[in-house]
């Protein structure tokens, strides 16, 4: 690819000048080391190494202004878009009257071929719709960011109104309908599930027909995962780090990378002995969440207890004490991650995807289930699908007016569901519900699921083999 993204670490942005006189009388300026650092950032060059200074400008904003932690993906879409423009011989900002000619238009022609297309050899689509989607939103970021700055394009970009949806939230009864920015720029998805599939990213762990949580629990209990190498086994042991993101994922539904920057700041003691605390995540707190924003996770009181416990280990302090030597942002020192290597570095993504593939080869050889090939990712639907099933099975207690009725409608549950996920479309939470309708998991559900909330939160029995595992964090 000609155009390309870097990732150039950290920049500094509005420093001043100082300006001097040499001993030949010329005049010379100098950068102050007084501006505003930006941290982990990314910038894109053309096929000549030249900076694209219309995107690496919209880049610096969405870090410095909107506070967007993870840019890299609204980088590699305007990488596409740019390199599409300059193979065609095409200009950004240049607007010829035909609609269809337009950069944003024909980038989006350019993107449902792709999507449209299908390998005859493997079945597989060039470009999955939500990529498609996701490059098309860097490039009408890019536009709508610009647009703010002044009227700069002799005509529009795209076509830009507000739509009003039904608001599914949590107190949606009260909103009824949110505004959202709308453009014409549509791409027809090709590749949905239909009916009640689950697609395979967000298939939980089943704990009926396949005991796969089960298998999953007792691998992480005796702490022993597996590496192969050329085709030989070995034994390797599963870090405190490695078992405490796992249960993170499994109990409170964050993603792999709000796991590994959640800080460490967040946890304290519950106030009691059960239920949960709710904590509120987001950039502001150095938590790298999906497209910046920000939101409220619950985490089981059980589950508090043991990070805190962790926190205050000596194995934890002496973890961070590196990490605050060789931390240059103050911002990162006020909010630590609470998860770090020996090095005193966060756990980066492939790390975490290693030693998920020591412990899923674990349950493939110790607990027999050569088939299990979930992903780090399916903890956050396999809280889903038992918080769904939990909600679903609510009933009122004995003594009140609609005793043994549920407590929750249909969408109340969904919508709960999405609060607790922090779903942008209602779709995606409508998918575990219909799973737990259609699957044996529905059918079995009064015998098998009876616990309600409380289960969501752990087995009770396990929570000493939990305990014992923080004790060599000491």
């Amino acid at each position: 690819m000609a155009v390309r993204y870097i990732d150039v670490g950290d920049i500094q942005i509005d420093s001043s000048y100082r300006f001097n006189i040499d001993e030949n009388g010329e005049l010379h300026k100098e950068r102050q080391n007084d501006g505003v650092t930006v941290p982990k950032m990314y910038l894109l060059f053309d096929s000549y190494h030249r900076p694209i200074n219309t995107a690496n400008e919209y880049l610096i904003h969405c870090k410095a202004v909107d506070k967007n932690v993870d840019i890299k993906s609204t980088a590699k879409g305007l990488m596409h878009f740019f390199d599409f423009l300059e193979s065609n011989n095409l200009q950004w900002d240049k607007m010829p009257r035909p609609r269809h000619k337009r950069p944003l238009y024909l980038f989006r022609d350019y993107l449902q071929a792709l999507h449209d297309s299908i390998d005859p050899a493997t079945g597989k689509r060039g470009l999955a719709s939500t990529t498609a989607k996701s490059y098309r939103g860097a490039a009408v970021g890019m536009y709508s960011y610009w647009l703010s700055i002044g009227n700069i394009f002799e005509r529009d970009p795209c076509r830009f109104y507000e739509a009003s949806i039904k608001d599914e939230r949590m107190l949606g009864h009260i909103t009824k309908s949110i505004s959202v920015q709308m453009t014409d720029l549509k791409i027809k998805a090709r590749d949905k599930s239909k009916g009640s599939k689950i697609p395979n990213h967000l298939r939980p762990l089943l704990k009926n027909s396949t005991p796969e949580l089960q298998s999953l629990i007792s691998v992480l209990s005796r702490g022993v995962g597996y590496v192969e190498v050329k085709g030989v086994i070995s034994k390797k042991a599963i870090s405190i780090e490695t078992t405490l993101a796992v249960l993170i994922g499994l109990y409170t539904g964050l993603r792999r990378m709000e796991i590994l920057t959640l800080t460490s700041e967040l946890i304290d003691t519950p106030k009691s002995a059960s239920g949960a605390t709710t904590i509120y995540i987001g950039p502001s707190i150095n938590c790298h969440t999906k497209g910046g924003e920000s939101g409220e996770i619950k985490i089981p009181h059980w589950l508090m207890r043991i990070l805190l416990k962790y926190k205050r280990s000596s194995r934890y302090k002496k973890r961070l004490k590196k990490f605050n030597e060789s931390s240059a942002s103050s911002f990162a020192k006020k909010y630590p991650p609470l998860l770090l290597n020996n090095q005193g570095e966060q756990y980066s993504e492939n790390t975490i995807n290693a030693r998920w593939g020591e412990i899923r080869k674990a349950i493939q050889v110790d607990c027999g289930l050569t088939a299990f090939s979930h992903k780090f990712h399916n903890l956050r639907p396999t809280y889903a699908t038992y918080l769904t099933v939990a909600l679903l099975q609510l009933r009122h207690p004995k003594g009140h007016k609609n005793a043994g009725e549920p407590v929750l409608t249909r969408d109340q549950v969904e919508a709960e569901v999405q609060a607790r996920l922090r779903h942008s479309d209602p779709s995606t939470t409508a998918l575990y519900v219909k799973f737990w309708e259609d699957a044996e998991l529905g059918r079995n559900s009064d015998k098998l699921y009876q616990e309600g909330l409380d289960q969501i939160y752990g087995d009770d029995q396990s929570l000493m083999v939990w305990d014992s595992l923080i004790e060599g964090a000491e």
